[in-house]
């Protein structure tokens, strides 16, 4: 890519950028939503500052995307890697199990199941998600991916797809 067209695509970016603005002006935003319109307006008020805040770069094939460790002290959270996050889930697996009530405490009726149909469908996102974990390459996200691999058959296990196993 050549300098000029580096140039072009820095200035269709701006115009569409305060296309955004104007369009948006006008129109009921959330807070959320208005405080990213407002840092926008600012950075293109700036033309060109290298005063830019630099972002922080997550890796998804390193990280889960969905949530942060905000008790860790980092103000906007910490990474929580793929490892981690596996380590975490068999620790509230095994405290889960060891503070399970002993068969028969409960009524039949209190049995909270899924229906087949949901069972499979929980089942089948449980090992597309292990299927991409193991994709990214990362030892810890294999190690999740075979965690989220036993939720997976343990919901499918009384279906008709677990059956077939």
């Amino acid at each position: 890519m050549t300098g000029d067209e580096l140039v072009d695509r820095y200035a269709r970016l701006r115009r569409a950028a305060a296309a955004l603005l104007e369009v948006t002006a006008a129109a009921e935003v959330s807070v959320v939503h208005q405080d990213k319109l407002d840092r926008l307006a600012a950075a293109l008020a700036e033309s060109g500052s290298s005063s830019a805040t630099a972002r922080e770069v997550v890796d998804p094939s390193l990280h889960l995307l969905c949530s942060r460790d905000y008790q860790s002290g980092t103000p906007d959270g910490a990474l929580r890697p793929f490892a981690g996050e596996a380590r975490r889930v068999r620790e509230d697996f095994a405290l889960d199990d060891a503070t399970e009530d002993p068969q028969g405490e409960w009524p039949d009726v209190w049995d909270p199941t899924l229906t087949e149909v949901q069972a499979m469908v929980v089942g089948t996102l449980l090992r597309e998600l292990a299927a991409r974990l193991v994709a990214t390459g990362d030892s810890g996200g294999r190690e999740l991916a075979v965690v989220v691999g036993e939720v997976a058959d343990e919901v499918l296990a009384p279906t008709f797809v677990g059956a077939q196993r």
